[in-house]
């Protein structure tokens, strides 16, 4: 149950006399330096909201004397917090579950075009302030997370290493972007990886690529040696893994094992991997 403000029912009923749209929701930033009202404002409402040419927006803001923003509400809050974000552009939103201090917060990545952050943010954090502000109140969602598009890191990979990289992804479990390279050519981008961390925002892990699953999961469990990997008809990857080595395949916390079984889900369909 959204709550409003005398002060923002005020609002809504001049929005809707305005532009002939029932807004659903209305917040009032108070910010001296930034005053503003948000409307969230239903998906087949928003040309009208808009007006031609931005004219009825216009003149919401002469009435309201202050900047007048709207944001496209969505069913789902993968899509209202890509809304809520904009004008920068969002290219996936992954929602899930955190703990935290104890306590457990729903946290949304959004993965934006890492020359694209600064308008996500907003100045002093406005822009992503507001967008969670909103998602938690129409969604639930406790936080967002800006994230570099994985697309984008591309080019600042090869630019930080001189290293064309092969893909990149996040891992919202382990929140960590995963950058495969070409064989031979881990070791010049690991040299980097503290300069990538720094302009990406995010922990980096570097894995060579390979052109089958079994290769590609015995890379992903490196340094732990694998002697060999069987792939089932049941698409489980059994990974022979020395007993001295176990720990260390399956990582802290179970970061690499969950490393193998992103990857070989990722590029070749793969269930799930043991370690045998």
């Amino acid at each position: 149950m959204i709550r409003l403000s005398d002060e923002a029912r005020q609002h809504i009923a001049l929005f809707e006399d305005v532009t002939g749209v029932a807004a659903r929701d209305c917040i009032v930033a108070r910010d001296e330096a930034d005053p503003r009202v948000v409307f969230v404002v239903p998906p087949d409402g928003m040309a009208d909201a808009i007006g031609p040419g931005g004219r009825t927006v216009s003149t919401l803001e002469e009435r309201l004397r202050s900047a007048v923003e709207l944001v496209e509400d969505a069913d789902t809050p993968e899509m209202f917090v890509a809304n809520a974000l904009r004008p920068a552009a969002v290219y996936e939103v992954t929602v899930r579950e955190r703990e935290r201090d104890g306590e457990t917060e729903t946290v949304a990545y959004a993965e934006v075009d890492a020359d694209d952050f600064g308008a996500a943010i907003g100045a002093g954090g406005r822009n992503v302030s507001m967008a969670t502000r909103l998602a938690e109140r129409h969604h639930g969602v406790d936080r967002i997370e800006l994230v570099p598009d994985p697309d984008s890191c591309l080019d600042r990979v090869a630019e930080t290493t001189d290293v064309e990289p092969v893909d990149a992804l996040f891992d919202p479990v382990d929140e960590r972007l995963l950058v495969l390279v070409p064989s031979g050519t881990a070791d010049d981008v690991t040299q980097s990886v503290g300069a990538l961390q720094s302009a990406l925002g995010w922990p980096v892990e570097v894995v060579t690529y390979a052109g089958d699953a079994a290769g590609l999961i015995e890379n992903a469990l490196a340094p732990a040696t694998v002697h060999n990997v069987t792939v089932s008809q049941s698409g489980v990857a059994y990974a022979e893994v020395d007993r001295e080595d176990r720990g260390l395949a399956i990582g802290n916390g179970g970061t690499r094992i969950r490393r193998a079984r992103l990857l070989a889900e990722r590029y070749y369909g793969v269930d799930d991997v043991e370690l045998t």
